[in-house]
């Protein structure tokens, strides 16, 4: 027992003076050490292999898997206030949390899921109110897709189609607008995209040009059929110099759109503030409407006391959308000029039809002392797009039929760690009933923190 003992001693401490000796002069010891009778040819293989693990430090390898996933997410703390002469102000403050990973799993095939808080029915916001007695609040499924993208496989120099299925962040381009006013950022709408890149370059005029395809299903019905939403996008990245200018052009078709105005009746964390006819005949929009706050006595009831439903929307909706931005270098790596506007109009409506964003920012949000400025003037008819899907935090309500100024200030404190500050300046395109008409300011303080 000694000798075992006396001979796993000195096998360590033989170790330790390789390690430190270098591995030039460790082999040379091992030899030295045989050749004495001191350790057995077991024994100094044991030794240079302890040896190794120790100038390794231990380093396992990782499993080839792990290196194909990529883990995402961000926190977001944010302080609201409401201004509006008529109204009582009013503060809240809110969160949100989002995580998920991009698994590769292989050279042409990712996998994606997204967990996010917020109302799961509410599709535009993934906010949480500080409210409800501190109870738990909730986290739903945001993305969970498949995104096919062959190259090798079929001969090719690099993915010139892109598909996926499931649901999705909103792959289409928009301008780095504040307020988007056809979909909102939040937005993951579900079924399938396609994109195919007719050109991919870094060099040249034309950097690249590419058609965008969506058929996302938002209702689904076995007697009259699905609802869906088909998407058609064209885009262009373009360079003049050291200028950027990127273009889309759009159609966004609803089938069976008044089928989302219906569902407000059951979940009412949809916004619908379009023109629609309720079930007693009342016809109302430009507003956020509860058909629980209609009838003879504001109690949701008809004159024959059944309850007052929303029937459906007045309009069709065909979206035609274009959109746009430049970046401009001002030789300052830090404060870059970007300039953009958004235009839509529904043609499938002759009045409350059009909407429009337009504006310019300095700065840049990348590293850490990076400021950014940005301001932008929006304006969104009743009807110019479907409510329940466009920006939730533009002006006081969201939705439709306001327009706004926006200013914006951004600060990078550290690495993945930024403030913003946005301001909506806003008030109703049109007065309607039931809606207060003067101006509104809504004030957005964020602390954002990125993983």
């Amino acid at each position: 027992m000694l000798d075992t003992k006396r001979s796993r001693w000195t096998i360590w401490v033989a170790a330790g003076v390789f390690a430190l000796a270098g591995v030039a002069g460790a082999r040379d010891l091992s030899e030295i050490l045989q050749d004495k009778g001191v350790l057995t040819d077991e024994e100094a293989k044991e030794s240079r292999d302890t040896k190794k693990t120790v100038a390794a430090g231990s380093t396992a390898t990782l499993p080839d898997w792990i290196s194909r996933i990529t883990p995402f997410g961000d926190v977001r703390i944010r302080n609201e206030a409401f201004f509006r002469s008529g109204d009582a102000d009013r503060n809240r403050d809110r969160f949100r949390l989002r995580f998920g990973a991009k698994v590769a799993v292989n050279d042409e095939t990712e996998v994606g899921f997204k967990l996010a808080s917020g109302a799961a029915g509410d599709p535009i916001s993934n906010n949480q109110t500080f409210t409800d007695t501190f109870s738990f609040k909730s986290i739903n499924i945001a993305n969970a897709y498949i995104k096919l993208a062959p190259a090798q496989s079929l001969g090719l120099d690099r993915p010139w189609l892109t598909v996926t299925g499931g649901k999705f962040d909103i792959p289409l381009y928009t301008p780095p607008v504040p307020a988007a006013p056809v979909f909102d950022k939040d937005l993951t709408p579900e079924g399938f995209y396609e994109s195919l890149k007719a050109v991919e370059s870094k060099d040249g005029f034309v950097r690249g040009l590419a058609l965008n395809l969506g058929q996302w299903i938002f209702e689904e019905n076995s007697n009259t059929g699905e609802a869906a939403l088909y998407a058609f996008q064209g885009v262009g990245n373009f360079a003049l110099g050291d200028v950027l200018w990127n273009v889309g052009v759009g159609d966004y078709h609803y089938v069976d759109p008044s089928s989302i105005a219906v569902a407000r009746n059951k979940n009412s964390s949809l916004n619908i503030t379009n023109n629609v006819t309720l079930s007693d005949g009342t016809a109302v929009g430009g507003r956020p409407i509860d058909p629980t706050k209609f009838g003879p006595n504001k109690d949701g009831l008809d004159a024959a006391g059944k309850p007052i439903t929303i029937k459906k929307l007045d309009s069709h909706f065909n979206d035609l959308d274009f959109a746009t931005d430049v970046v401009v270098p001002t030789g300052a790596r830090s404060w870059p000029i970007k300039i953009f506007f958004e235009f839509v109009k529904n043609t499938e409506t002759s009045s409350d039809d059009v909407g429009y964003e337009a504006g310019a920012g300095i700065g840049a949000s990348k590293d850490p002392g990076d400021v950014s400025f940005t301001y932008a003037f929006e304006r969104l008819e009743t009807d110019a797009v479907v409510s329940a899907f466009s920006e939730s935090d533009f002006g006081h309500d969201g939705g439709t039929n306001t327009q706004a100024h926006i200013v914006q200030l951004g600060y990078v404190l550290l690495k993945n760690l930024s403030f913003l500050s946005t301001a909506y300046f806003d008030e109703p395109v049109d007065d309607v009933p039931g809606r207060n008409a003067n101006r509104d300011v809504r004030w957005q303080v964020d602390m954002i923190a990125k993983f």
